[in-house]
């Protein structure tokens, strides 16, 4: 009798931890303190998305920009404050795995009126990675900080929309901050994703 009774025992203990682990996996409770112990998605701050499509810019690989840019409508360009919906170049995804020595008017040069006449490398290194955007001295949310002579049109175009901007005050001491500089990100919502819409540089105009 005392030989069967240590047979068994050790079964009936291997049986309740067997329960007892079953029934941790299947305890709805603690399932559910487990899943929301960490946010299931966290999306990241329009300023820490900017600094990613920067740091795409800056390394001047400008068909891995394509993924953030908006599927149907593409992204606008904006020499200037002034965003002209009829005159400033929309381009596609496609645009950006052309041919790299294709050449597109952008816009005009303030002053002189000249052609903006530029390739898709070229047109990012004069008009939106001119400065070391990356390191701005302010980079905000829905909040306009580079002020010019220029109209300032961004939030009666994208009425609907959020942007990020990046500043710096100046770079030469005997300019009197007269060679600030912004670039402009707006965003749109598309697919519960955060794609791009549009790219505004700003600078003092005359």
């Amino acid at each position: 009798m005392r030989f069967s009774i240590l047979f068994i025992l050790p079964f009936i203990i291997s049986s309740c931890s067997s329960n007892e682990h079953v029934d941790s996996e299947m305890n709805p409770v603690q399932k559910i303190e487990v899943i929301h112990s960490e946010p299931v998605y966290q999306k990241k701050s329009l300023v820490e998305f900017t600094k990613q499509l920067l740091r795409i810019i800056k390394k001047k690989d400008l068909t891995a920009l394509t993924p953030y840019i908006h599927p149907q409508k593409g992204v606008r360009f904006s020499p200037y404050a002034y965003v002209d919906t009829s005159e400033n170049i929309l381009l596609q995804k496609a645009d950006f795995l052309s041919n790299p020595s294709k050449k597109y008017l952008w816009g005009y040069y303030d002053g002189s009126g000249e052609e903006i006449l530029l390739t898709l490398n070229n047109y990012f290194k004069e008009f939106v990675y001119d400065v070391d955007f990356i390191h701005a001295e302010e980079m905000k949310e829905d909040t306009l900080i580079g002020t010019g002579n220029s109209l300032n049109n961004l939030t009666e175009v994208y009425t609907n929309n959020h942007f990020v901007e990046c500043y710096f005050s100046g770079f030469k001491t005997e300019y009197g901050g007269l060679d600030w500089r912004s670039l402009r990100f707006v965003f749109e919502e598309f697919e519960n994703k955060t794609v791009l819409i549009a790219i505004i540089h700003d600078q003092w105009t005359i």
